[in-house]
C-alpha cells in the first residue's frame, strides 16, 4: 500500500490532500500554522523537523511532501536529516499531472517541467558532492549525478523542441479556424470546477471526468455552432493558486489558447465555501489579468447549482461582481449546473451577447470578408 506524508499549512491541507490521494492509497498530514515561518537553511525549524521525524516513524511512508516551493538547500538538508525522499508542492502537481497525461504534448509539458525543476537540485548535489556532503542513498557518488545533469540538461533541450514543433502546429491550425470565421471560447477555471462537464454538455463530447484534481492536462477544442456564430470552444487545464513558474512555462500552449480567445467561461464551484471561492475567484482572475486577458468578454458561470442552496448561491454571487469591475471585463454572470444541464441556455445566451458586442467579432468577420 503507498503512502506519503504531506506537510502543509492549515489553509493548504484540503488542496494537497486532494492531490496526493490520487497518487497514495494512504495519506496522512503534519499540520503547520498559517503564519508558518520558513527557516531559510533548513524549511522546517527544530520544533517542527521533530514532530516529522516522529510522525514519520510512526508509519511506512514512500516520501514526504512539503506543500511548498523549496530551494534546493531546503531540500538536501530535509532529505539528510528525514531518511526519506522529499519533494515540493512543484512534484507533487506535476506527478498528478502526469498520471492524468495522455497526449504526447501533455506528455512532454510535463516531462519538461520536472526536469526543470530538478536542475537547481542536481547543481546543489553536485556541489555537495565535491564537498563530500550528498547523502549516501541518493546515489554512488559525484561523478553519476554529474553526469545525469549533463543528460538532463540535453533532455530538455530536446523536449523544448520537439514542443515547439507542436505549438506551431497548433498555432497554425488555429490561424486557419480564425479566418474561416470561427471564434474561439476558452472554458477555465480552478480544477475542479467542472470546466470538461460543461465542455462535454456544449459540444457533445465525452472527455474523462471525475472527483480528482488536474485531470485534464491538455487543451480539446470542438467547434458548435451558437445562433449565426460558429463557436470553437477550448476545454483547458485546470487552474492551481500560485501556479509555478515552471508549471506556467511548461502549459504555455494552454494559456495562450485562453490569452487569444475572444471570450472566456471562466467556471466557479458554488459547493464551495465562501472563503474558498473567493481565494479561487481572486486568483482564477489574477491568472487571467497575468496572461493578458483582459478587457474582453467574460462569462462568470456558478456552475453545481445542483449542490448549493439559493441563499448561499446569491452570497457567493455578490463576491463576483466587485470582482469584476476592477478589471472593467465585459461580462456576464450565470448561474448553472453543467452535469444537471441547468440553465445552459442562458449561458448561451450570455455568451451571444457579449460576443456580439465585442471588438473580437468585428475584428474576426472582417478577416473573413476581406478572403
Amino acid at each position: 500500500m503507498s503512502s506519503a506524508l504531506i506537510i502543509a499549512r492549515e489553509e493548504d491541507v484540503a488542496e494537497a490532500l486532494e492531490l496526493a490521494r490520487v497518487l497514495y492509497s494512504r495519506v496522512e498530514v503534519v499540520k503547520l500554522p498559517n503564519k508558518y515561518r520558513v527557516s531559510t537553511s533548513t524549511y522546517l525549524t527544530p520544533k517542527w523537523l521533530k514532530l516529522v521525524k516522529d510522525k514519520l516513524r510512526e508509519g511506512r511512508f514512500d516520501r514526504a511532501y512539503i506543500y511548498d516551493v523549496l530551494s534546493p538547500r531546503h531540500v538536501s538538508y530535509l532529505i539528510k536529516e528525514l531518511k526519506i525522499l522529499v519533494e515540493d508542492r512543484v512534484m507533487l502537481i506535476l506527478s498528478v499531472l502526469a498520471e492524468h497525461a495522455g497526449s504526447k504534448e501533455a506528455k512532454i509539458q510535463i516531462e519538461m517541467a520536472r526536469l526543470r525543476h530538478q536542475i537547481p537540485l542536481l547543481r546543489d548535489w553536485i556541489n555537495r558532492a565535491k564537498l563530500g556532503e550528498l547523502p549516501g542513498f541518493l546515489g554512488p557518488g559525484g561523478y553519476a549525478v554529474d553526469a545525469y545533469y549533463t543528460h538532463v540538461r540535453k533532455r530538455v533541450s530536446k523536449l523544448r523542441k520537439e514542443l515547439e514543433k507542436l505549438r506551431k502546429i497548433k498555432d497554425y491550425e488555429r490561424g486557419k479556424r480564425e479566418e474561416r470565421g470561427l471564434v474561439h471560447v476558452a472554458i477555465v477555471g480552478y480544477t475542479n470546477a467542472g470546466k470538461t462537464t460543461l465542455f462535454n454538455a456544449l459540444t457533445g463530447e465525452n472527455r474523462a471526468t471525475g472527483p480528482e484534481l488536474l485531470t485534464t492536462t491538455s487543451t480539446k477544442a470542438k467547434m458548435v455552432p451558437l445562433g449565426e456564430l460558429k463557436v470553437v470552444f477550448i476545454d483547458t487545464v485546470g487552474f492551481i493558486k500560485d501556479i509555478p513558474p515552471e508549471i506556467v512555462e511548461a502549459f504555455y500552449a494552454t494559456l495562450k489558447e485562453i490569452s487569444t480567445s475572444s471570450a472566456v467561461v471562466l467556471v466557479m464551484d458554488v459547493s464551495d465555501k465562501e472563503d474558498i471561492f473567493r481565494v479561487k475567484l481572486k486568483e482564477s482572475l489574477k491568472i487571467l489579468v497575468s496572461i493578458g486577458y483582459v478587457g474582453r468578454p467574460l462569462i462568470v458561470a456558478l456552475n453545481k447549482l445542483d449542490l448549493a442552496d439559493v441563499h448561499s448561491v446569491t452570497k457567493l454571487k455578490s463576491l463576483v461582481e466587485p470582482e469584476l469591475s476592477r478589471e472593467l471585463w465585459p461580462y456576464r454572470i450565470v448561474e448553472i449546473s453543467a452535469l444537471k444541464g441547468i440553465n445552459l441556455d442562458g449561458l448561451k445566451c450570455a455568451l451571444l451577447d457579449v460576443l456580439k458586442d465585442s471588438e473580437a467579432i468585428i475584428r474576426t468577420k472582417s478577416r473573413t470578408t476581406a478572403l
